[in-house]
C-alpha cells in the first residue's frame, strides 16, 4: 500500500508547526472519544506515549468550565505526531502532489505535478471533494450521475488561522483555551498551557464569517484584527514570530450520511474523510474504517 500526501509531512488537519522555540497546533485542537472502537485506538496512542490528556471540562464562551467527564486529548508534542505514529510502518510520499487521476485498462493511474506515474487497483482518496472532483475531471473519469450529484453538493467553510509567539504569557484561563461565543474568533489557545510548547505560543482561528470577509486581506491586516480580539490577551506578537494559514477547506458544511462512499461502475475507489465522517478526529478514524470495510 501507497499512502501519497502533498504536504511536507502526513496529517492533513492533525497539524503542527514551529515558529523559532514556538509549537503550534494549527488545524485540528484536541479529540474526544465516545465510541468503544475509538476508545481501544486512543489507548494505544496513550501507551505508545504520542496522546495525553489536555482537559476534561466543557469550554463556555464566558470562559466557565463545566465538568462533562469526557477528557479532551491532545498529541504529546502536538497533533502530527498522532498521524507520524499512524504512518511510521507505511510506504509514505510525502511532498507529492497529484494532478490527474485516470482509468487505464482496469486501473488507476495517478500522475503527480513531476509527471510521475502511480498505478494501482484500488484508490481510496481523502482530499476535501472538490480538490477530488477536480482530480477525476483532469483525468477525464466519468462519474455515476448520481456520485457526481452527491459529491457536488459538497461544500466547506474556510478557516484562518493566526500563529503569534507571544512576548509573555498569554493570560488565557486554565486550561489554555477560550472557545468565543461568536464571531470574529471560533478558537483561541495557549499552546505552552497546553504542554506542546516551551515557549508563549498563541493559536486563533477566526469564525466562519471573518474567514470568509479576510480571506483576501494581507496577513498583517488579518493578525491585527485576530489578535485584537482575543479576551484579555496579556502580551503581544514578537516581531518575526507571526505566521498566518489560510484552511479553504476547513470543515463541511454538511456531512453526508455513509462514513465513505464506493464510487459506482469504476475499478475500486472509496471517497472518506471529513465529509464522510465528520470534520473532527473520531470522523475521520470512522471514515477511514468504513473506507477498509468497503475495499475489503
Amino acid at each position: 500500500m501507497l499512502v501519497v500526501d502533498k504536504g511536507r509531512g502526513v496529517g492533513g488537519r492533525l497539524a503542527t508547526r514551529r515558529i523559532g522555540d514556538g509549537v503550534f497546533d494549527h488545524g485540528a485542537q484536541f479529540f474526544t472519544s465516545a465510541e468503544p472502537e475509538f476508545d481501544t485506538e486512543v489507548a494505544t496512542w496513550v501507551d505508545a506515549g504520542v496522546a495525553a490528556q489536555w482537559f476534561d471540562t466543557r469550554l463556555e464562551p464566558d470562559g466557565s468550565l463545566v465538568t462533562d467527564g469526557h477528557p479532551r486529548w491532545r498529541g504529546t508534542n502536538g497533533m502530527s505526531g498522532i498521524a507520524k505514529h499512524l504512518a511510521a510502518s507505511l510506504d509514505v510520499r510525502t511532498g507529492c502532489r497529484l494532478v490527474s487521476l485516470a482509468v487505464d485498462n482496469g486501473a488507476w493511474t495517478a500522475v503527480d505535478s513531476d509527471d510521475g506515474v502511480i498505478r494501482a487497483e484500488s484508490i481510496v482518496v481523502t482530499a476535501p471533494v472538490p480538490q477530488t472532483l477536480a482530480l477525476f475531471d483532469a483525468g477525464a473519469v466519468g462519474l455515476d450521475a448520481n456520485d457526481r450529484r452527491d459529491l457536488d453538493a459538497v461544500d466547506y467553510h474556510p478557516c484562518i488561522a493566526v500563529l503569534a509567539l507571544l512576548d509573555g504569557p498569554s493570560g488565557l484561563p486554565t486550561p489554555g483555551a477560550l472557545r468565543p461565543a461568536g464571531e470574529p474568533l471560533d478558537w483561541v489557545a495557549d499552546n505552552q498551557m497546553k504542554g506542546i510548547s516551551p515557549v508563549p505560543a498563541l493559536t486563533v482561528h477566526a469564525g466562519t464569517a471573518t474567514s470568509r470577509a479576510l480571506w483576501d486581506a494581507s496577513d498583517d491586516v488579518v493578525v491585527e484584527q485576530l489578535l485584537a480580539a482575543v479576551p484579555g490577551l496579556a502580551s503581544g506578537p514578537i516581531a518575526g514570530g507571526v505566521q498566518v494559514q489560510r484552511w479553504l477547506y476547513a470543515r463541511p458544511v454538511e456531512c453526508r450520511p455513509e462514513a465513505a462512499r464506493l464510487l459506482f461502475g469504476l475499478p475500486a475507489a472509496v471517497l472518506a474523510g471529513d465529509a464522510f465522517g465528520g470534520a473532527r478526529v473520531p470522523g475521520a478514524a470512522a471514515s477511514g474504517n468504513a473506507a477498509a470495510a468497503l475495499l475489503l
